[in-house]
């Protein structure tokens, strides 16, 4: 008898697995027919920038892949992305509560990037705003933290060009990306040889590196299966430690009257709420968290990527990238954020390194507290919803030369900046990036800095360097390295 009775459940399990897999609801965007168990996320991971827009051909701009049980509408093409980014972007607001999402911040999604759209994240992106006003890093407060990087940036290339030369990108930029974040949230910088430094940096890196799997077919099978993603909370808990320690520090140093950074603020406030507020430490502790990992991996990347395109570049490096620093900033000066106004070209190579570095193919997941109608389809409430920014940003519609490094990509004819709307290297809408400010100015600090000072080679047994990335859930350069001169 209880044989039968489970032969019966196990097969009850399977006939709702294979018309979770082989149909969708009524009225639902089209897609692949999928497996049992897997569905049909194998048809687009682990290159979704390859494979979705090829699907897009076949279903349309809005199509669903099934991952295991689990519905997922793409969206590829700029119109469609628009209508739920930006158009409603109130509508799509909210996030999932995905197996990635509870892995890297808990049950409870607490912060700012993967909370649900309600009072909650809205109270912490509000906060987080507030607060950088109240320390004075607006625009020009963020500048200077980052100016204040660059001699030890050039510090660390001087060193470099007095050994051999070869100069590996990331043993820079992420403890130069991540002190920037450290002064915000920690109210001081790091040596790049202090230990303690060196080993969160560490951490974080480990983290992606282990992440890399996230994005693959067989992910949410793992998961299923008890300890095998215990490697990723491993590293999750050794980064929360870090903070809670460093919050724990701040608690016992805390000065009402004289707020020394983020963490400062943060408590300030907790130690003024009341009951209904919807602040709370673990608010904190996650929001540090959006901010180091995604805020520091992603700037990064990006610089690694801008260095290896003008590696690749040497006409567009000298010949107009230097030639405008030259003659803007000369030898000596150290360069403002403004001075992009008067540096079009080089804004224009910082935001085409971003254009076709695109790092995040595909956005966080957004979804509806609601049912919804997106292009003539029915997507029920908690839907994820996933964007290609991919598509948008390698459309002949917008690009001169899509596929092509090319910084005119981002110039008018008169040689100004022009930026087409379908450029979105950090989201848009209510779920925009809230640290863009903060990438933009080093991204484009740091990228003139280094030109101003020093000239980019291909090793002497390259001719070009490999621009297809590596595996991951962000598309980085694969390992590589380049030969860093001083410039006459």
């Amino acid at each position: 008898m209880i044989f039968e009775i489970v032969i019966t459940i196990l097969g009850a399990v399977l006939l709702h697995w294979l018309f979770i897999a082989l149909f969708n609801p009524w009225r639902y965007p089209p897609g692949p027919a999928g497996l049992p168990l897997i569905g049909s996320l194998h048809l687009a991971a682990p290159e979704f920038h390859i494979k979705l827009p090829k699907l897009a051909k076949k279903y349309g701009p809005i199509f669903t892949i099934k991952a295991g049980c689990r519905r997922v509408v793409f969206l590829v093409g700029y119109d469609v992305i628009k209508e739920v980014i930006t158009d409603r972007a109130k509508d799509f607001a909210s996030r999932c509560p995905t197996i990635v999402a509870r892995i890297v911040r808990g049950e409870g999604l607490d912060g700012i990037a993967a909370s649900p759209y309600g009072p909650k994240w809205m109270a912490n992106r509000k906060f987080f705003y507030s607060a950088m006003r109240t320390m004075g890093l607006g625009k020009r407060g963020i500048e200077k933290c980052v100016v204040d990087e660059i001699p030890y940036i050039v510090g660390e290339l001087e060193n470099i060009c007095s050994n051999d030369g070869l100069f590996e990108p990331s043993s820079v930029f992420d403890s130069a990306v991540l002190n920037v974040l450290a002064y915000f949230t920690f109210g001081n910088r790091y040596s790049y040889q202090d230990e303690k430094f060196k080993e969160l940096i560490h951490i974080n890196n480990d983290f992606f590196q282990k992440s890399k799997f996230l994005n693959q077919p067989q992910f949410f099978l793992l998961t299923l299966i008890p300890g095998l993603d215990k490697h990723i909370f491993f590293l999750i808990r050794k980064i929360n430690k870090f903070v809670k320690a460093e919050i724990k520090q701040h608690r016992q140093n805390l000065d009402p009257e004289n707020p020394r950074d983020y963490i400062d603020c943060y408590l300030n406030e907790l130690n003024q709420m009341n009951d209904q507020s919807e602040l709370s430490e673990l608010g904190l502790e996650m929001s540090i968290m959006d901010l180091f990992q995604a805020g520091t991996e992603t700037t990064s990347t990006t610089l690694r990527w801008a260095i290896l395109y003008l590696a690749n570049n040497p006409h567009i490096q000298a010949e107009k990238v230097q030639q405008e620093i030259d003659e803007v900033l000369g030898f000596d000066q150290l360069p403002q954020y403004e001075d992009r106004m008067r540096m079009p070209y080089c804004e224009a190579t910082v935001l085409e390194v971003q254009r076709m570095a695109t790092i995040a193919p595909i956005g966080l997941q957004h979804c509806s507290e609601d049912d919804q109608v997106l292009g003539g389809y029915r997507v029920p409430k908690r839907t994820s919803i996933v964007a290609c920014y991919h598509s948008i940003h390698f459309d002949p519609k917008f690009w001169k030369n899509p596929n092509k490094f090319d910084p005119c990509n981002f110039l008018d004819s008169n040689g100004k900046v022009c930026i087409p709307d379908a450029f979105m290297p950090f989201g848009g809408g209510l779920r925009i990036c809230v640290g863009m400010n903060i990438a933009k100015q080093e991204l484009f600090l740091f990228f003139v800095a280094i030109l101003q000072k020093f000239s980019l080679h291909l090793p002497d047994d390259m001719d070009h360097l490999d621009e297809k990335p590596g595996p991951g859930i962000i598309l980085a350069p694969k390992i590589y390295r380049v030969q860093i001169k001083r410039r006459a």
